[in-house]
């Protein structure tokens, strides 16, 4: 067990962890103030937050580091590299889905698409710890199973772009911009129906 001063540490990091993400998801990265942050932590002072974190671009990062649930879907991702396209697809595009019906998901989502269009900086911290990566796992899957005989060869990049780009699209449709057309289609359905496509597609005889 780590000493009580770093257990207390950790304790006062992670709750200003949490107390930005409510004060990000209410007022948006810009508009959430170092003040509305250490409110929304229940900390007595907004100066106590550089103790912890090196700028508001360092909590945010460790924001999405540490309450987006795709960041651990990525993580177990890691794990399946071998297994058959039919088995882990499925399994990937049910995690992905479930992940973005869960508040901390779309909450995190939103905040750091306004803000990945303003700052280069935030962009560049969210790819490299989320789509970027995420898609370079795909996509070193998807190549191995290429190697393996098991899909058509293709450029892995492209092929891992055409099977989230339906999953995103459906996502962004449904729980941010909730557009009606979609509200009837389920996660499940929608995410049988991309990889039967994308595995028709990509089939050896195809």
């Amino acid at each position: 067990m780590p000493p009580r001063d770093e257990q207390d540490y950790e304790e006062r990091r992670q709750q200003i962890i949490d107390g930005a993400l409510e004060a990000f998801a209410a007022k948006g990265f810009d508009g959430a103030s170092n003040k509305d942050i250490a409110e929304a932590a229940k900390i007595g002072s907004p100066g106590l937050i550089y103790h912890y974190f090196k700028d508001k671009v360092d909590l945010l990062h460790q924001v999405v580091l540490q309450r987006m649930a795709l960041i651990k879907i990525m993580d177990s991702a890691e794990t399946m590299l071998d297994q058959p396209p039919e088995q882990a697809l499925p399994e990937l595009a049910d995690k992905l889905l479930e992940a973005l019906t869960l508040w901390p998901t779309l909450a995190i989502a939103r905040v750091v698409l306004a803000e990945s269009i303003r700052n280069k900086r935030v962009a560049h911290m969210v790819s490299e710890i989320g789509p970027g990566r995420g898609l370079g796992i795909l996509a070193t899957y998807l190549e191995r199973q290429m190697d393996a005989g098991k899909i058509r060869r293709m450029n892995p990049q492209i092929a891992a772009r055409m099977l989230v780009g339906p999953i995103l699209a459906y996502a962004l449709t449904n729980y941010i911009f909730e557009q009606p057309e979609i509200q009837d289609v389920s996660p499940r359905e929608m995410a049988d129906q991309t990889i039967q496509g994308f595995l028709r597609a990509m089939a050896i005889d195809a």
